[in-house]
């Protein structure tokens, strides 16, 4: 109870108000605007905003959670700083009197500040903490739920991932210990809620993507959706606050996973041999099947607009040129900002890069002028060896929310699948080149060989992955036109996750920087084969 009694020696609020009218007690929630939100959200893992000036932090509205004796209030705050773009988190308040039987028991992140409340004393606290909260949030979606609003209403869907045996889960659950940036819940040891902290005003593709995927698209390799609380409001985009899924079991990540099958290819590079098992071959070849059967099943609906195939149209077109273009403008000038910083290496790369713009621009030019036959689905968005668990048999796909700096109507942005091909790709590159390169044991190796033998293992482990994908796939002809053209799209990825790479290692690994310039060296000797 350390946390409540550095509390207790600071401030505390008094409502004027009943509890039930909490969302109108204007002087206890100007208090807490003032006097305790941020100071308790700068404490916490999903708060973004940690390293920025505030200009301004309001309660823009409350929700009403009603619960097992009482009631939890949905507090949306709406936070405003010096540069950069506004945002809005969720952090569900509940109300715990000292006399409270289970007080002792509710986590010590959960305490925000004393308060004095209906005449009681005793605590606000996150109500994610509170039991009675967790075990209302999950009957509730059970019974598919519709909570009404002053505005509106919150809707709890119930998943057909949620078995008919599992009513009495409600009151198994637990919270993770998890540093992440959402609020995570388990249930029966068998269910995982995802709580949204940062609130965005459309429907969180990864509540569309697993519902759709579970329910239409029959694909089995992910956690089953079980269900969804969505804030909906006439005339105005819902707003995602939770998703549940299955929880998954499984040995590691892929990222773990291959790093584990490269420790047996680095002994032996060691020793002056190159060998690569069957078995990384034969798991390689399945993530390559895996891939392109949630492919197909994100093809499964033609009817359903948000999921149905789309062409390359012009609006697309014009989107995806300024979009690479504006993106290697970006990348060039701060490497031209870092150069000084770089090592021999990679400057030499740098300087190509550097050198290619040209070539690169013109050969994003070719996809206004392809006439391309492909068509756009929706993606994963952000696949790579850390967003695929493995099991020690097979592999489960996670993390359907999309690429983390991208808007939330971009992530849902329909592309290419090569575009997902790319990411698990490049992904590949990452992981032999942080092995090889970094690792104490090839310290003395020549570079040249060092060189030669990562590139050797990556094209060998690529092109099991492409083929086991494209063999899957059956016929390309109707997703791809033609091998050319799902190869120029490959390349285009590539290299567009390559420079998009680039940014985040010249800001935070500089010692990391020639892998995806590396990275692009390899698309540039692809290039000249379209340019020419």
């Amino acid at each position: 109870m350390g946390q409540i009694d550095v509390i207790e020696k600071t401030t505390s609020v008094t409502l004027k108000k009943p509890w039930i009218q909490f969302a109108f007690d204007k002087k206890a929630i100007s208090w807490l605007e003032e006097n305790a939100l941020y100071e308790y959200m700068r404490k916490c893992r999903w708060f973004a905003g940690k390293a920025r000036m505030i200009k301004f932090l309001k309660i823009q509205q409350m929700l009403n959670m009603p619960m097992e004796g009482g009631a939890a209030y949905l507090v949306i705050i709406h936070v405003g700083y010096t540069y950069g773009d506004e945002e809005k988190y969720g952090m569900p308040v509940s109300f715990v009197a000292d006399d409270y039987e289970l007080l002792n028991q509710i986590n010590p992140k959960a305490f925000i500040v004393k308060a004095i409340v209906d005449g009681k004393s005793g605590w606000l606290i996150d109500a994610v903490y509170d039991f009675r909260f967790q075990s209302e949030l999950y009957r509730n979606i059970w019974n598919n739920a519709v909570v009404k609003q002053d505005n509106g209403h919150l809707a709890y869907h119930k998943g057909k991932g949620l078995a008919a045996t599992d009513e009495d889960m409600c009151y198994l659950c637990i919270i993770p210990d998890l540093e992440q940036s959402n609020s995570s819940l388990i249930f029966g040891n068998k269910y995982f809620f995802k709580f949204y902290r940062k609130l965005f005003r459309e429907i969180n593709p990864e509540v569309e993507m697993l519902q759709f995927l579970t329910e239409t698209g029959g694909f089995k390799n992910i956690p089953a959706f079980c269900g969804s609380v969505i804030y909906e409001r006439p005339d105005t985009p819902p707003v995602t606050l939770g998703l549940m899924m299955q929880k998954v079991a499984s040995k590691s990540d892929s990222w773990v996973a291959t790093g584990d099958d490269l420790n047996n290819f680095l002994y032996m590079f060691v020793d002056k041999i190159f060998g690569i098992q069957d078995q990384v071959f034969e798991k390689v070849e399945l993530l390559g099947k895996r891939t392109a059967e949630m492919h197909l099943a994100l093809l499964a609906d033609k009817k359903n607009k948000d999921f149905k195939p789309e062409k390359y149209d012009d609006t697309y077109v014009t989107w995806l040129q300024e979009h690479l273009n504006k993106l290697v403008h970006k990348r060039i000038n701060l490497l031209k900002e870092n150069y000084a910083r770089l090592d021999k290496n990679s400057k030499a790369l740098a300087d190509e890069f550097i050198r290619s713009e040209k070539i690169i621009r013109h050969f994003f030019d070719k996809i206004a002028g392809g006439d391309l036959k492909s068509q756009r689905i929706r993606i994963h968005g952000d696949y790579h060896l850390g967003q695929v668990l493995y099991t020690g048999t097979d592999y489960l796909i996670i993390d359907f929310e999309g690429e983390p700096e991208s808007s939330i109507t971009d992530r849902k942005i329909k592309h290419s699948p090569m575009k997902d091909v790319a990411g698990m790709i490049r992904s590949f590159h990452y992981a032999v080149c942080a092995k090889l390169y970094f690792s104490n044991e090839t310290k003395s190796v020549d570079p040249q060989r060092l060189q030669k033998s990562t590139d050797r293992w990556y094209k060998l482990i690529t092109d099991a992955y492409v083929d086991a994908y494209l063999y899957t796939m059956g016929d390309i002809s109707a997703i791809f036109g033609n091998r050319t053209e799902m190869n120029f799209l490959l390349q285009l990825h590539l290299l567009e996750k390559a420079v998009y790479e680039l940014g985040y290692e010249l800001n935070g690994r500089p010692d990391w920087v020639r892998i995806p310039l590396k990275g692009i060296q390899q698309v540039l000797l692809e290039i000249e084969k379209f340019n020419s």
